[in-house]
């Protein structure tokens, strides 16, 4: 499979995208702790700037990890010194440890990026299903409403600052009400939604999709798609990802709050609705949110508190800063490090050295090959661009190269023995 992935892609390429997704793991770490600490501040902050703080932290990990890819692209892998003192009796520590499985990675970053590439593949036709489905709610099994129905949605939305037209459809796929699509919104609400609720209850429920128009949260959802897609590996975006969608209903819940001004309305509108099965597609933004977070929603608005972070996620987020501060204290300090390398040269082990070779041996392959397809090749390279290749040698070849090394031998002999005789000349007083 390697060899299949070099073929797509060159080994510079292949290498950088291995290199950046291992980045992309510290990256999570630091972006985990930021989150930490974004949620155990704010605790008594509105919903509001809560999203904008952990969408802001994700911003931040996307555009960490373009430049990490750009910087990998434009640079050649470096082995640190540490590994380069060989590894014959084992890692000394941690850090030659770590040192040394970086190097197993890069040396099998082409059956990494594969695996990455086919799972991302994987995931990227599953979101493109789901953009098919949200497609098809709009088409499939859908009425429209009275035109009094659409004049007050209309109506709610210039009151909350929409000056683009909000379609209202009735669905009987839908089992919650949905905003659908950003350049045309459209919201669906299940069939009978308006004759089984009061007339309150049902603009409570069209303020909080309304909302999330007005907040253009279709964007955000997308680049979380987005992320969760490419970054399936790293936990650290997976919980903030979820963080998020728990705090972009918090802000519609509050401001449909703001705008009926009548909370018990609202909160008993989310409990008739809490009864109907979770099965609106991803990338879509329900009433009821993703991940059975009603609970929480309902008791954040009676309670008036935000969530924090709970008891597993304080002692995960403890244990990652115990980990880190430990992993770094172990580093050799730089003092260390230039003595090492100052008094003797580290040896190498015999894994790095065949390492070192083969990619020596490719580059110099890699070398004639454009030579020879350049017409520039010597026939002493041309017959070592044949020695790399395995093929047979003609006798014509054979007699000249041979002729050659004799002549170069014979050549040095000369040299050899006139450095001699001036040495020899010099000693005579």
């Amino acid at each position: 499979m390697g060899t299949n992935l070099q073929q797509l892609l060159p080994e510079n390429i292949a290498q950088a995208l291995c290199r950046t997704l291992i980045h992309s793991l510290w990256q999570g770490l630091i972006m985990a702790m930021l989150t930490g600490l974004i949620m155990l501040f704010t605790r008594k902050s509105s919903a509001a700037k809560r999203y904008r703080w952990l969408v802001c932290v994700l911003c931040l990990f996307t555009i960490s990890f373009l430049f990490t890819l750009v910087a990998a692209l434009n640079s050649q892998p470096q082995i640190d010194a540490i590994t380069q003192k060989g590894i014959a009796d084992g890692p000394a520590d941690i850090w030659e440890l770590v040192n040394y499985n970086l190097l197993y990675i890069q040396k099998h970053a082409g059956f990494i990026v594969l695996v990455w590439l086919l799972v991302v593949c994987a995931r990227s036709f599953k979101m493109l299903f789901g953009f098919y489905a949200v497609e098809r709610l709009k088409r499939t099994k859908v009425s429209r409403l009275s035109s009094e129905w659409e004049q007050k949605v209309n109506a709610l939305a210039q009151t909350m600052g929409i000056k683009r037209a909000i379609k209202l459809l009735e669905s009987a796929i839908v089992k919650v009400p949905v905003a659908i699509g950003y350049l045309k919104p459209l919201i669906l609400i299940p069939v009978g939604m308006v004759n089984a609720l009061g007339l309150q209850e049902v603009e409570a429920i069209l303020l909080h999709e309304l909302a999330h128009i007005r907040r253009r949260d279709y964007l955000v959802n997308l680049l979380q798609n987005f992320a969760e897609t490419i970054f399936f590996f790293n936990p650290a975006v997976l919980w903030l990802s979820s963080l998020i969608r728990a705090e972009r209903e918090h802000c519609c819940d509050d401001v449909a709050v703001s705008h009926t001004k009548n909370k018990i309305r609202y909160i008993s509108a989310l409990v008739h609705f809490e009864e109907y099965s979770l099965s609106s597609p991803d990338y879509v933004l329900a009433l009821t949110g993703k991940n059975g977070g009603m609970l929480q929603r309902l008791e954040r608005m009676v309670t008036n508190r935000n969530r924090s972070l709970n008891k597993l996620e304080l002692a995960g987020l403890a244990l990652l800063l115990l980990l880190s501060t430990m992993f770094i204290a172990a580093r050799p300090g730089p003092e260390t490090i230039s003595t090492e390398t100052k008094t003797a040269p580290a040896p190498i082990s015999p894994e790095l050295r065949r390492y070192y070779h083969e990619r020596e041996l490719a580059a110099r392959k890699r070398f004639l090959e454009q030579k020879e397809a350049a017409g520039t090749a010597t026939k002493s390279e041309a017959l070592e661009l044949l020695r790399y290749t395995g093929a047979t040698i003609s006798p014509e070849l054979r007699k000249y190269y041979q002729e050659r090394e004799r002549t170069t031998a014979r050549r040095l002999r000369a040299e050899e023995a006139a450095r001699h005789r001036a040495r020899s000349k010099d000693s005579i007083p």
